[in-house]
Protein backbone atom coordinates (compact mmCIF):
# COMPACT_ATOMS: atom_id res chain seq x y z
CA UNK A 1 0.00 0.00 0.00
CA UNK A 2 1.08 3.51 -1.08
CA UNK A 3 2.47 5.50 2.12
CA UNK A 4 2.14 9.44 1.36
CA UNK A 5 2.64 12.21 3.43
CA UNK A 6 1.23 15.16 3.60
CA UNK A 7 2.14 18.49 4.70
CA UNK A 8 0.16 21.48 4.45
CA UNK A 9 -0.20 25.10 5.40
CA UNK A 10 -0.53 29.23 3.79
CA UNK A 11 3.69 28.56 3.19
CA UNK A 12 3.87 32.28 3.09
CA UNK A 13 6.31 31.67 1.83
CA UNK A 14 7.84 28.58 1.96
CA UNK A 15 11.38 28.66 4.11
CA UNK A 16 14.13 26.79 4.99
CA UNK A 17 12.15 25.54 8.37
CA UNK A 18 9.36 23.80 6.70
CA UNK A 19 11.91 22.32 4.73
CA UNK A 20 13.96 21.31 7.37
CA UNK A 21 11.17 19.78 8.89
CA UNK A 22 10.13 17.44 6.06
CA UNK A 23 13.85 15.77 5.49
CA UNK A 24 13.60 14.90 9.19
CA UNK A 25 10.00 13.42 9.09
CA UNK A 26 10.80 11.93 5.57
CA UNK A 27 14.07 10.28 6.96
CA UNK A 28 12.18 8.84 9.95
CA UNK A 29 8.59 7.96 7.54
CA UNK A 30 10.10 6.82 4.74
CA UNK A 31 6.88 7.87 2.56
CA UNK A 32 6.37 6.93 -0.97
CA UNK A 33 4.92 10.24 -1.85
CA UNK A 34 4.61 13.60 -0.12
CA UNK A 35 2.63 15.98 -1.90
CA UNK A 36 2.66 19.94 -0.38
CA UNK A 37 -0.76 21.72 -0.04
CA UNK A 38 -0.87 25.04 -0.21
CA UNK A 39 -4.17 27.15 1.72
CA UNK A 40 -6.50 28.87 0.14
CA UNK A 41 -7.78 30.20 3.10
CA UNK A 42 -6.59 28.95 6.53
CA UNK A 43 -9.03 29.08 8.99
CA UNK A 44 -6.72 29.64 11.93
CA UNK A 45 -4.89 32.44 10.62
CA UNK A 46 -5.27 36.01 9.67
CA UNK A 47 -4.31 36.36 5.66
CA UNK A 48 -3.27 39.58 5.63
CA UNK A 49 -0.18 40.07 2.92
CA UNK A 50 -0.99 36.51 1.58
CA UNK A 51 0.59 35.88 -1.80
CA UNK A 52 -1.17 34.52 -4.22
CA UNK A 53 -2.06 30.65 -4.36
CA UNK A 54 -0.03 30.46 -7.76
CA UNK A 55 3.01 32.62 -6.25
CA UNK A 56 3.14 30.53 -3.89
CA UNK A 57 2.53 27.24 -5.51
CA UNK A 58 5.31 28.27 -8.00
CA UNK A 59 7.46 28.84 -4.80
CA UNK A 60 6.66 25.19 -3.02
CA UNK A 61 7.67 23.69 -6.52
CA UNK A 62 10.85 25.89 -6.81
CA UNK A 63 11.38 24.67 -2.93
CA UNK A 64 10.97 20.67 -3.10
CA UNK A 65 12.21 20.30 -6.58
CA UNK A 66 16.15 18.60 -4.90
CA UNK A 67 13.18 15.98 -2.87
CA UNK A 68 12.82 13.14 -4.96
CA UNK A 69 9.71 12.21 -3.21
CA UNK A 70 8.04 15.19 -2.75
CA UNK A 71 5.05 17.36 -5.15
CA UNK A 72 2.83 20.03 -5.04
CA UNK A 73 -0.92 19.56 -5.15
CA UNK A 74 -2.97 22.90 -5.72
CA UNK A 75 -6.49 20.82 -4.51
CA UNK A 76 -7.19 23.92 -2.06
CA UNK A 77 -6.52 26.30 -4.00
CA UNK A 78 -9.36 25.43 -6.52
CA UNK A 79 -11.80 26.03 -3.69
CA UNK A 80 -13.76 29.03 -2.29
CA UNK A 81 -13.94 30.25 1.15
CA UNK A 82 -11.92 28.71 3.71
CA UNK A 83 -9.48 25.49 3.76
CA UNK A 84 -10.24 22.46 6.18
CA UNK A 85 -8.76 19.78 6.30
CA UNK A 86 -11.32 17.28 6.37
CA UNK A 87 -12.42 18.45 3.09
CA UNK A 88 -9.08 17.90 1.55
CA UNK A 89 -8.68 14.49 2.56
CA UNK A 90 -12.24 13.70 1.24
CA UNK A 91 -11.27 14.74 -1.99
CA UNK A 92 -7.62 13.17 -2.02
CA UNK A 93 -9.13 10.16 -1.18
CA UNK A 94 -11.01 10.31 -4.19
CA UNK A 95 -7.85 10.47 -5.67
CA UNK A 96 -5.81 7.46 -4.40
CA UNK A 97 -8.51 5.39 -2.96
CA UNK A 98 -5.80 2.69 -1.70
CA UNK A 99 -3.13 4.70 0.03
CA UNK A 100 -2.50 5.28 3.27
CA UNK A 101 -2.72 9.07 4.05
CA UNK A 102 -0.02 10.91 6.78
CA UNK A 103 -0.66 14.55 7.83
CA UNK A 104 2.42 16.28 9.01
CA UNK A 105 1.52 18.85 11.87
CA UNK A 106 4.15 21.04 14.16
CA UNK A 107 3.40 21.13 17.98
CA UNK A 108 0.25 24.14 17.89
CA UNK A 109 -1.42 22.23 15.37
CA UNK A 110 -1.55 19.02 17.65
CA UNK A 111 -2.48 21.25 20.78
CA UNK A 112 -5.37 22.36 19.35
CA UNK A 113 -6.26 19.40 17.09
CA UNK A 114 -9.63 18.59 18.83
CA UNK A 115 -10.97 22.22 18.25
CA UNK A 116 -10.45 21.46 14.45
CA UNK A 117 -13.37 20.78 12.15
CA UNK A 118 -14.20 16.85 12.76
CA UNK A 119 -11.23 15.88 14.23
CA UNK A 120 -12.49 12.27 14.67
CA UNK A 121 -13.34 11.81 10.85
CA UNK A 122 -10.03 12.85 9.80
CA UNK A 123 -8.30 10.67 12.23
CA UNK A 124 -10.18 7.67 10.22
CA UNK A 125 -9.07 9.46 6.98
CA UNK A 126 -5.08 9.67 7.51
CA UNK A 127 -2.90 9.38 10.56
CA UNK A 128 -1.25 11.99 11.90
CA UNK A 129 2.47 12.84 12.22
CA UNK A 130 3.03 15.20 14.78
CA UNK A 131 7.07 16.98 15.25
CA UNK A 132 8.06 19.13 18.03
CA UNK A 133 9.31 22.52 16.86
CA UNK A 134 11.04 23.24 19.73
CA UNK A 135 13.15 21.78 23.04
CA UNK A 136 10.88 20.37 25.40
CA UNK A 137 7.61 19.91 23.31
CA UNK A 138 7.59 16.17 22.94
CA UNK A 139 6.89 14.79 26.54
CA UNK A 140 3.47 17.35 25.71
CA UNK A 141 2.85 16.04 22.08
CA UNK A 142 2.99 12.77 23.35
CA UNK A 143 0.25 13.52 26.08
CA UNK A 144 -2.36 15.32 23.93
CA UNK A 145 -1.78 12.10 21.25
CA UNK A 146 -2.05 9.93 23.92
CA UNK A 147 -5.34 11.73 25.27
CA UNK A 148 -6.93 12.08 21.28
CA UNK A 149 -6.35 8.82 19.67
CA UNK A 150 -2.98 6.23 20.48
CA UNK A 151 -3.50 4.42 17.31
CA UNK A 152 -3.66 7.16 14.95
CA UNK A 153 -1.39 9.93 16.53
CA UNK A 154 2.66 9.29 16.02
CA UNK A 155 4.80 11.74 17.82
CA UNK A 156 8.29 12.23 16.64
CA UNK A 157 11.17 13.40 17.78
CA UNK A 158 12.96 16.00 15.39
CA UNK A 159 15.75 18.71 15.91
CA UNK A 160 14.26 22.18 16.04
CA UNK A 161 14.50 24.72 13.79
CA UNK A 162 12.68 27.79 14.60
CA UNK A 163 11.67 29.99 12.21
CA UNK A 164 8.29 32.15 11.19
CA UNK A 165 7.00 33.30 7.63
CA UNK A 166 5.56 36.16 9.42
CA UNK A 167 9.37 37.26 10.62
CA UNK A 168 10.63 36.39 7.22
CA UNK A 169 7.91 38.88 5.44
CA UNK A 170 9.06 41.15 8.14
CA UNK A 171 12.46 40.98 7.19
CA UNK A 172 11.85 41.53 3.70
CA UNK A 173 9.71 44.89 3.88
CA UNK A 174 12.61 46.12 5.94
CA UNK A 175 14.89 44.96 3.22
CA UNK A 176 16.72 42.97 5.49
CA UNK A 177 18.85 39.56 4.30
CA UNK A 178 17.25 36.49 4.20
CA UNK A 179 19.49 34.60 2.12
CA UNK A 180 20.25 32.25 5.26
CA UNK A 181 16.00 31.45 5.57
CA UNK A 182 15.02 30.88 2.16
CA UNK A 183 16.09 28.44 -0.47
CA UNK A 184 17.50 30.16 -3.04
CA UNK A 185 15.84 29.77 -5.87
CA UNK A 186 12.80 30.94 -3.64
CA UNK A 187 14.76 34.14 -2.93
CA UNK A 188 15.23 34.53 -6.30
CA UNK A 189 11.70 34.55 -7.35
CA UNK A 190 10.67 36.45 -4.55
CA UNK A 191 13.13 39.36 -5.72
CA UNK A 192 12.13 38.63 -9.70
CA UNK A 193 8.03 39.16 -8.82
CA UNK A 194 8.45 41.75 -5.95
CA UNK A 195 6.62 39.96 -3.39
CA UNK A 196 6.12 41.05 0.02
CA UNK A 197 7.64 44.29 -0.46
Amino acid sequence: MKKIGLFGGTFNPVHNGHLNLLRQVQAQMQFDELLLIPSHLPPHKEASDLASGKDRLQMLALAVEDIPEAGVCDIELHKSGKSYTIETLRKLRRLFPTAEFYFIVGTDMLLTFDEWKQWRDILKLAYLVASSRDEGEYERLCEKAQKLDRERILVLKTQPFPLSSTEIRRKLKAGEDVAELLPPKVLRYIEQKGLYR
